[in-house]
């Protein structure tokens, strides 16, 4: 009677595919695990912009004088911040109030800043600044209600992926 069993060379065979197919796996799965990192920062981007225009909506509620509120982007991290004022009709006057204006000016919200994964950063920052004044809100790149829009790109750190951000000057966020 026979024995039905396997030679050695279909086994070092199989063996040879199945190492073929984990190979191609593995790679393809790194580069999809780059791509779900980029559109959660996305996301984080886009919600923490959308939440300081939320916080300038309601600054009515706020017992403490402000300008608005805004995000300030760095090489790689952004945050929150208050623009303070001791009378709030210097906010219609002083353009530097839609401007983050450094650390020591207190405007930093010290629960509100966002660092990038090591995998990511910002490839262009076509502004460092977007604020929101209340009522409406207006909204402000880099202080001016002169640019139409700002871009920010977020990409890999070796560059093989990336994201597209738009804001423009009434304060609607796109993304690609």
């Amino acid at each position: 009677m026979p024995l039905k069993a396997f030679t050695l060379i279909e086994i070092l065979v199989i063996i040879g595919i199945l190492t073929l197919l984990t190979s191609f796996l593995l790679l393809y799965g790194r580069a999809g695990e780059n791509q779900i990192l980029l559109l959660r920062e996305k996301a984080k981007v886009i919600n923490n912009v959308l939440r300081a225009k939320a916080m300038a909506l309601n600054l009515a509620l706020e017992s403490e004088p402000a300008c608005g509120f805004g995000v300030h982007f760095e090489e790689n991290r952004y945050f929150i911040f208050r623009d303070s004022a001791l009378d709030p009709r210097d906010c219609f006057i002083d353009p530097g109030h839609r401007r983050y204006s450094g650390e020591a000016s207190g405007e930093l919200l010290t629960d509100e800043i966002f660092s990038l994964d090591a995998n990511l950063r910002f490839s262009r920052l076509a502004v460092a600044d977007v604020f929101f004044r209340p009522p409406q809100p207006e909204a402000f790149l880099d202080g001016e209600q002169t640019l139409p829009e700002a871009e920010i790109i977020l990409a890999t750190q070796d560059n093989r992926s990336s994201v597209r951000i738009v804001i423009n000057n009434a304060g609607q966020i796109s993304s690609e």
